[in-house]
C-alpha cells in the first residue's frame, strides 16, 4: 500500500514538471520546480503578453492581454498602485511600469550676482525601463544639443551661466518609457537683481509750509519685489511713518501732507532686494520751505483719475484709498 501511494505521488509531480517545463521550455525540469509564481513577478515571469501595459500622462490607462498558456495567476500592478506604493517595484525590479515622478522641478530664482555660476532643475523618475528625459520651456521642447550651456545629468537639466534675457520662463520635465509618459508640473525659473539708480542730481522741492509735497523715489532696475524706506539728512536716520508722511510700497514715493520746519532737509530712497537682500541709495532730494507767498508748484490740491470701470467678482469687497496732502 506505502509503495502504491509513492508510485501515485511520483506520477503527480511529474506532471507538473512536465506542465511547467512545457510552459518554460527555455529551463531546465529542475529549476522549474524551484519557480514560484508571485502576484509580484507574474508579469516578467510568462513574458512580454502578459506584461500591464498603459499610456497616458497621468498613468490612467490600463490593458491586460491574457497569458497564452493556463495555469498562470493573473495578477498584475496597476498604474495606480504602482504611483502610491513605491515599495512595490522597490521589491522586485524586474516588474515593467510606466514612468512615477518621485520628484519634480521646483520655481527657482537665481541671483544674478551669485557665486554659483548654474541652475538646476531637478526631476527623478522611476521607471521601467528606464525612462528617457525631455524638458521644455515655455511649452516648447529644449534643444539640448542648442546650446553648449545645457547639459541633462539623469533627470537634471542644468544651465550654466544662465541669463535672464534667454533662460526666464516656465519650465517641466517631460519622461517617458515604452510604457507611458508624463509631464511635470510647471516650474519658474526667474532671476533676482537690482540696478542702480542714476547718478543724476536731483532739483531741490520748494513747498510753503502747511503745503503737501512729494519726493519721488524712481527707482532703478529690480527683480522680484523691492522693499522702499527713505533716510532723512543721514543714514541710520530714517522717516517713520506716521499721520503725515507715508511712504509706497508700490511706487517708492513719500508723500509728506503739512509739510513744517522740521522737515526741511535731505531725502534718500534706500531700495531692498526681497531675494538678494542688495541695497542701493538715490542721489539725495533737498526739500526747502518757501517763503516768498507765491503759490508753488506743489499747492494743496490732488487730481485723482479712476478708470471708468473696475472689474470685480461678485461678493468681493474693493477698496480704494487716497492720500490726501494740503491743509
Amino acid at each position: 500500500m506505502a509503495s502504491s501511494w509513492k508510485l501515485v505521488l511520483f506520477l503527480s509531480v511529474s506532471g507538473c514538471l512536465s506542465e511547467y517545463s512545457g510552459a518554460l521550455p527555455d529551463l531546465p525540469t529542475s529549476y522549474a520546480t524551484l519557480l514560484r509564481i508571485k502576484k509580484s513577478s507574474s508579469s516578467s515571469l510568462f513574458g512580454s503578453k502578459t506584461r500591464p501595459r498603459y499610456s497616458s500622462p497621468l498613468l490612467g490607462t490600463l490593458s491586460v492581454s491574457s497569458p497564452n498558456w493556463q495555469g498562470a495567476a493573473q495578477h498584475y500592478y496597476s498604474p495606480i498602485n504602482l504611483y502610491h506604493s513605491s515599495d512595490a517595484f522597490k521589491q522586485d525590479e524586474s516588474v515593467d511600469y510606466g514612468p512615477v515622478f518621485v520628484q519634480e522641478p521646483d520655481d527657482i530664482i537665481f541671483p544674478t550676482d551669485s557665486d554659483e555660476k548654474k541652475v538646476a532643475l531637478n526631476c527623478e523618475v522611476r521607471g521601467n525601463p528606464v525612462p528617457n528625459f525631455r524638458w521644455l520651456r515655455n511649452g516648447t521642447e529644449i534643444d539640448l544639443e542648442s546650446d553648449y550651456r545645457y547639459s541633462l545629468i539623469d533627470g537634471t537639466f542644468i544651465i550654466s551661466n544662465p541669463s535672464e534675457a534667454k533662460d526666464s520662463g516656465h519650465y517641466q520635465c517631460l519622461a517617458a518609457n515604452t510604457f507611458g509618459s508624463i509631464l511635470s508640473r510647471e516650474a519658474i525659473l526667474q532671476f533676482a537683481y537690482l540696478g542702480n539708480f542714476s547718478g543724476r542730481t536731483r532739483s531741490a522741492v520748494s513747498v510753503r509750509e502747511g503745503q503737501g509735497v512729494v519726493l519721488m523715489c524712481s527707482p532703478p532696475p529690480h527683480s522680484p519685489e523691492i522693499i522702499y524706506s527713505w533716510v532723512f539728512n543721514e543714514f541710520p536716520s530714517f522717516v517713520a511713518e506716521d499721520s503725515r508722511r507715508f511712504i509706497s510700497q508700490e511706487t517708492g514715493n513719500l508723500y509728506i501732507s503739512k509739510v513744517q520746519t522740521s522737515d526741511v532737509g535731505s531725502y534718500i530712497c534706500l531700495v531692498k532686494n526681497t531675494v538678494t537682500n542688495a541695497r542701493v541709495l538715490s542721489p539725495p532730494t533737498p526739500l526747502t520751505l518757501r517763503n516768498d507767498g507765491v503759490m508753488g508748484e506743489y499747492e494743496p490740491k490732488i487730481e485723482v483719475h479712476f478708470p471708468f470701470t473696475v472689474t470685480a467678482a461678485k461678493g468681493t469687497t474693493v477698496k480704494m484709498e487716497c492720500f490726501a496732502l494740503g491743509k
